[in-house]
């Protein structure tokens, strides 16, 4: 074999080592494409430039075409100072615990600091009537940010969404210790109603804040709801409310959105570590697999996705699946709260068969993660019967023990006088206690 033979087969062997590489690499190249077209024609974003206004209007429906987050910035410079009067009550662990009774001296910060800045609780409370909440664009006049860029945007945003919401509970908590229940239950109901619009906002993160937010208004109304007479009209505004939220798609939308960042967010990737790792594709997969699953509830979910190879799609899913389960805490909780409401509303002091009792479909009632009803118990106390409402949990073997102290049971019966070795931080605050009790 001579040496012109040799330097033929060695440019051959290279051809075909270089197609083994490239075609694979190619066929990967186009099934991004494809699929990432199947998206945007179906109307999906696909890239953070398509986040934003215009966003997804809530599902509240209102006659209003008003924009929350223009209110909100409108009055957010005194909202702002009110924060920095309010922050010996907002410091204090046992303010924020809405089953202890507010101190004297809180009560007196809380008044001179309300009577300073009086139009601020009217103002996010006006907001809540609006139709949407327009989140800020990636769009800028120097072209379209990049992910960190637009997640520092982003952030920013949840700052001012976390105080309004402080703001909001501090004037419920405030009407409350004065003995206007009906007020302090009105503004917790336009809390909830606002952080229904404001969940619409782009990646999983904006949903969890908002989650994390709405529960204390939840923790508020069961409060109210398990030691006060509320007015008809009270109970009805709470219902409907709760049944917004059971029909909302903003968990949903949240996963589609955050696949959209994660698109982008892979594309400012070099090529070498966008193809020829696979991470891109694998991805896509994944994300799709959990928009499919989208509100199933678990009991009805036979096995969980296998799980990836590829560490970028690892860290992402563990990101959705923190996301997945603050979807399930925030379900249950307003599903007990739903219950407790209804209780209440209609005196019921005994409950055999809840559908019926309640007036309530039996989906507004179920345990996501058993299937069956959602627990309640009647407890009885000095002051009359008080309801213990809780979910059976992730473990099947558990059902109960929230209602002992420990933190499986989810719902609205956890003993009060149990330690919650979640509860660290404001965002972790509610995150395992899905329960509701006396």
């Amino acid at each position: 074999m001579n040496a012109k033979n040799i330097s033929f087969g060695c440019i051959a062997l290279a051809l075909l080592g270089l197609l083994w590489v490239a075609l694979p690499v190619g066929y990967q190249h186009w099934q991004v494409n494809h699929q990432l077209k199947i998206l945007h024609d179906a109307g999906e974003p696909t890239l953070i430039n398509h986040l934003g206004d215009p966003a997804p209007v809530s599902v509240w429906p209102l006659d209003k075409k008003v924009d929350a987050r223009t209110s909100i910035l409108e009055i957010l410079p005194e909202a702002n100072a009110l924060v920095v009067e309010l922050k010996p009550v907002l410091n204090s662990d046992d303010f924020l615990d809405c089953k202890q009774p507010v101190s004297a001296q809180h009560l007196s910060v809380l008044k001179a600091s309300f009577e300073k800045h009086p139009s601020v609780v009217p103002a996010l409370r006006a907001a809540s009537d609006c139709q949407r909440y327009a989140w800020p664009s990636p769009h800028t006049p120097q072209g379209v940010l990049t992910t960190d860029q637009y997640m520092k945007l982003l952030l920013k945003e949840i700052s001012n969404l976390r105080m309004v919401g402080r703001l909001m509970f501090c004037g419920a908590r405030f009407l409350a210790s004065k003995g206007q229940v009906d007020e302090s239950a009105m503004l917790c109901v336009d809390l909830m109603r606002l952080t229904g619009l404001q969940e619409t906002g782009p990646t999983v993160v904006v949903y969890q804040t908002n989650v994390a937010i709405r529960q204390s208004a939840v923790d508020q109304l069961n409060v109210i709801l398990q030691e006060s007479v509320l007015e008809p009209k009270t109970h009805a505004a709470i219902e409907r409310v709760l049944a917004e939220h059971e029909s909302s798609d903003a968990f949903v939308q949240a996963l589609k959105t955050e696949r959209a960042f994660g698109i982008s967010s892979f594309q400012n990737m070099p090529s070498s570590v966008r193809w020829f790792s696979g991470s891109l594709p694998d991805y896509l997969g994944a994300m799709q697999a959990q928009i499919e699953l989208g509100k199933t509830p678990p009991h009805k979910i036979l096995a969980s996705a296998a799980t990836s190879q590829f560490p970028l799609t690892q860290l992402s899913m563990q990101a959705v699946e923190s996301c997945r389960n603050a979807f399930e805490t925030d379900r249950i909780r307003l599903r007990c709260l739903r219950i407790l409401n209804a209780l209440r509303s209609k005196q019921i002091v005994s409950c055999e068969l809840p559908s019926e009792c309640l007036g309530l479909a039996a989906e507004a009632i179920e345990d996501p993660y058993s299937g069956r009803s959602l627990n309640m118990d009647a407890v009885e106390t000095a002051n009359g019967i008080r309801w213990c409402i809780h979910s059976a949990g992730p473990n099947p073997f558990a059902v109960g023990e929230m209602a002992r102290g420990l933190p499986n049971d989810k719902g609205n019966g956890r003993n009060p006088n149990a330690q919650n070795p979640y509860a660290q931080g404001e965002n972790q605050r509610h995150q395992m206690d899905l329960s509701l009790s006396p």
